[in-house]
């Protein structure tokens, strides 16, 4: 079934050019990649899973995030899993510090 409306992917860093080669597009402004109207949606199902639910909404500020003061207050990393790659690290560092926009 061909996509209706765009759909946001949740692609690890490693296997970016294999949903780009499917057809995704990169979304500079939300930092993710989706697939656009009338794309097939079946090759992208690995991905979809985790993915935002809605590309238009604005996330929630992280936690330790000060909205009138704008800084972040670095908190300990989670453990890393034994077999952590520089995407999981990658992605534990974009979810720990990255800022919502209102």
């Amino acid at each position: 079934m061909a996509a209706t409306s765009n759909i946001p992917l949740k692609v690890p860093f490693k296997e970016k050019d294999e949903a780009k080669s499917h057809g995704a597009r990169w979304n500079p402004d939300g930092k993710h990649w989706y697939i656009p109207v009338g794309v097939e949606e079946a090759p992208f199902e690995k991905w979809l899973d985790g993915a935002p639910t809605e590309m238009t909404q604005p996330q929630a500020a992280p936690q330790g995030y000060s909205q009138q003061q704008g800084t972040t207050q670095a908190k300990p990393p989670s453990k890393l899993p034994a077999k952590a790659d520089m995407d999981d690290i990658n992605a534990m560092l974009r979810d720990a510090f990255e800022v919502g926009e209102d």
